[in-house]
């Protein structure tokens, strides 16, 4: 058998129940909700160093074994030290990169956590819990995983709550100016996500689109088409230095009219 030297430091000293079950999810073993109901402390209960099962899981990549946790009541809301002021909770941790040289890491593996979370009754819309109080879906769309932000978008997510800097994840499309970045935002205009949307939030993404200076290049020319889309769905967007920096000068409307 494999040794657990996680279970062993964390779990042993709190006896066999938990223990052992801790060792299974170490091993990337199946554990039994039954088992993990009759704990003592209950499935949310903490063991060394604070941590908890959930938290374990996750460490692990057992993907079986935070399903079973979660369907029983594994609270994803509460964060992983306490006593340290830490914010992370398991919905924080939607929100990293992963390593995508590893199969049970990267984007696939984090999708794999949103579609469980969601499952389980998890709130599409929840913000985490650090002081920008930053949306889900703007997190996950920061690291470029938008096959995770479509998961959270068919689930109900609003792709335009904005944190309290007031930057939403349409916002944070516009920041990296890559292909993926143009092909999610086109897939949001094209699926209504831009239409009529209110004024201060397209405010605040006609900033960030606008943000790259205009020079001529793929990047301006992208920029500048999304620009036109966006402005086609929305003509009563008035002139200003967003604009006249997007359009290097007045809105063109007659092309804005030809956009698709």
């Amino acid at each position: 058998m494999e040794p657990t030297y996680t279970a062993d430091r964390l779990f042993k000293p709190y006896g066999d129940d938990a223990y052992h079950i801790a060792q299974k999810i170490e091993r990337g073993q199946p554990i039994s909700a039954d088992a993990v109901k009759d704990l003592p402390g209950g499935v949310n209960a903490r063991y060394g160093d604070e941590i908890t099962l959930l938290f374990l899981a996750l460490g692990s990549r057992n993907v079986a074994a935070i399903d079973t946790l979660l369907g029983a009541g594994a609270d994803p809301y509460i964060v992983d030290r306490p006593s340290k002021g830490s914010t992370r909770d398991f919905v924080f941790y939607l929100t990293l990169p992963g390593n995508d040289t590893y199969t049970d890491s990267g984007f696939p593996f984090m999708n794999q956590l949103i579609t469980l979370y969601l499952k389980h009754g998890g709130d599409p819309n929840r913000r985490l819990q650090g002081t920008e109080q930053e949306p889900l879906i703007s997190g996950v769309a920061l690291i470029g995983n938008y096959d995770g932000m479509n998961i959270l978008l068919k689930a109900g997510a609003d792709p335009w709550a904005a944190d309290k800097d007031g930057s939403s994840s349409m916002d944070n499309l516009c920041i990296k100016n890559q292909k993926e970045d143009y092909d999610q935002l086109n897939k949001l205009i094209d699926g209504g996500y831009f239409n009529s949307v209110p004024f201060n939030k397209l405010k605040s993404f006609m900033i960030y689109i606008s943000g790259y200076e205009q020079r001529g290049d793929d990047i301006s020319k992208a920029n500048q088409e999304i620009g036109f889309r966006v402005l086609k769905r929305n003509p009563h967007y008035p002139p200003d230095q967003y604009t006249e920096r997007l359009f290097k000068g007045p809105i063109p409307w007659d092309k804005i009219k030809q956009a698709r």
